[in-house]
């Protein structure tokens, strides 16, 4: 991700997020979690997705699996030092 952006087309605009994360899980899934810097109340909105490098671009894809989610939690809990 270069210089930590990604842009992601919407409604047929690409738009630019700052990339906070990304990781692989053992199955060799590649996940990125990403932001605009929006607020609600005192916290900063954020994404994940699953994505491939296609050429030089990347293609997000929405994750539908509980397995994954878990794993994108584990994560960010390990990495925040939570145990939830």
């Amino acid at each position: 991700m270069e210089s930590n952006k990604i842009f992601i087309e919407e409604d047929g605009k690409e738009k630019e997020y700052r990339v906070i994360l990304t990781m692989e899980d053992v199955d060799g899934k590649n996940f990125v979690v990403y932001t605009k810097d929006e607020k609600k109340s005192d916290d900063t909105l954020c994404y994940a997705a699953l994505y491939e490098e296609v050429g030089k671009k990347y293609k997000v894809k929405s994750i539908k699996d509980d397995k994954d989610w878990e794993f994108i939690r584990d994560v960010l809990n390990s990495i925040q030092g939570s145990k939830e």
